[in-house]
């Protein structure tokens, strides 16, 4: 029996409502929103169509209409009460949006039971097709990557594989053999993203530079990384140009770039960035340590669980609406990793030795401790990583 994830409960609550508005499936690659669709429907006594705009012109102005008046004449010839259409990357079609308004309209004008259900990943096409387009016509069920308590209960991942190997569904079954591991990681996931995905929402003039700048973030993940300096290491590029790919990085949830926190929002934004994937998976694609040796290595060690503990935090931010930030003082004192919510801080200290220092966690909280909801120490020498993976991070804005 496939694992169910808590999305399957909400979209079935809201499908089971009369119909209001258009559900739309967001998520990255691989995370199981096909998955989630097919357990939805199996079994389902109401009929369906399930439709794919994969390898439809992007310009092409007559195929969502063609398959909506497919779903309407067979509700006609059936007799149907309600039927449901379902369109998976959506988000191909330039204009899909202006289309979707339009056939959803004539439906609620007509009175007309179709619902509908959209699934995309492409995070920031979607979502400015819905903000030009369908205001008030829709809600969002957000996936993320999947999260420590999924991949042990699906796939008996223990703590030390998570922190590795991240959480990819559909990888979990290859991660006994490492080389088979990275070629799918890279032939699943990561080509398809760079060379695919990301050509659909923005106008690439140097791909060969995106996936240098990709794979610089991921390797330097958990660290502050100038983008000057990425610029030497890399020997090509401009600085702007180098922001600019680091920001669809961003938006395409593969690596983030964290800002140092300060009160000051113009010194923030003009901070050194600290390198943060959204999956650990991505780091350890390129990483020079086997499992093995990365489990025996107390330094390597010690990174990788600081960048799985922010690829956690990073994942969790768009679907609980924090910002990620780190701190850092005189290029000395730093706390691993701030949430910000609307005026309220959370310190977190990342702790994987008892040779780690946190002078810097310290003087974070004593110099903002009237904005902090919150702070923890997470690790072996703190809180443990199975309790930390396991809190809701929502909680932790509420003041105790």
């Amino acid at each position: 029996m496939l694992y169910e994830r808590q999305h399957l409960t909400i979209l079935k609550s809201r499908m089971a409502e009369p119909r209001r508005r258009i559900q739309i499936i967001m998520g990255p690659r691989q995370v199981g929103k096909s998955t989630l669709v097919g357990q939805y429907t199996d079994g389902l006594d109401i009929p369906f169509d399930f439709i794919a705009a994969d390898g439809v012109n992007r310009e092409d102005t007559t195929w969502i209409p063609a398959r909506w008046q497919e779903a309407r004449l067979k509700m006609d010839l059936h007799s149907e009460e309600e039927h449901i259409l379902i369109i998976d990357e959506v988000q191909k079609i330039r204009t899909w949006s202006e289309q979707i308004k339009r056939e959803w309209d004539q439906d609620t004008r007509e009175k007309r039971n179709l619902k509908v259900i959209l699934l995309g990943s492409s995070r920031v096409l979607l979502q400015k097709g819905l903000e030009e387009s369908l205001e008030g016509r829709f809600e969002t069920i957000k996936m993320g990557y999947w999260e420590w308590n999924e991949m042990r209960d699906a796939f008996g991942f223990t703590m030390q594989q998570y922190i590795y190997f991240g959480g990819f569904p559909g990888l979990a079954p290859d991660i006994k053999d490492e080389d088979r591991w990275r070629n799918l990681m890279e032939d699943t996931i990561i080509l398809p993203i760079l060379t695919r995905d990301i050509m659909e929402i923005e106008e690439i003039r140097n791909p060969a530079l995106l996936r240098q700048v990709f794979e610089l973030a991921c390797i330097e993940s958990a660290r502050e990384l100038s983008l000057t300096k990425m610029q030497g290491t890399m020997n090509s590029g401009t600085v702007p140009t180098i922001k600019s790919y680091l920001d669809i990085l961003d938006k395409t949830m593969l690596v983030k770039p964290l800002q140092k926190y300060s009160p000051s929002p113009v010194k923030e934004k003009n901070s050194i960035p600290k390198m943060q994937v959204y999956n650990s998976a991505f780091r350890n694609r390129y990483g020079t340590y086997s499992f093995e040796e990365a489990m025996t290595d107390a330094t390597e060690w010690g990174r990788l669980v600081e960048s799985s503990v922010g690829a956690h935090l990073a994942n969790r931010s768009p679907l609980d609406g924090f910002e990620l930030l780190y701190w850092r003082k005189d290029n000395k004192k730093e706390c691993d990793y701030v949430l910000k919510k609307g005026q309220s801080l959370v310190a977190i200290e990342v702790k994987s030795s008892s040779a780690n220092k946190t002078d810097g966690y310290e003087l974070f909280k004593e110099l903002y401790g009237e904005h902090l909801t919150a702070s923890l120490i997470v690790g072996p020498e703190g809180l443990p990583l199975e309790d930390f993976f396991s809190i809701d991070l929502k909680t932790l804005f509420k003041k105790h």
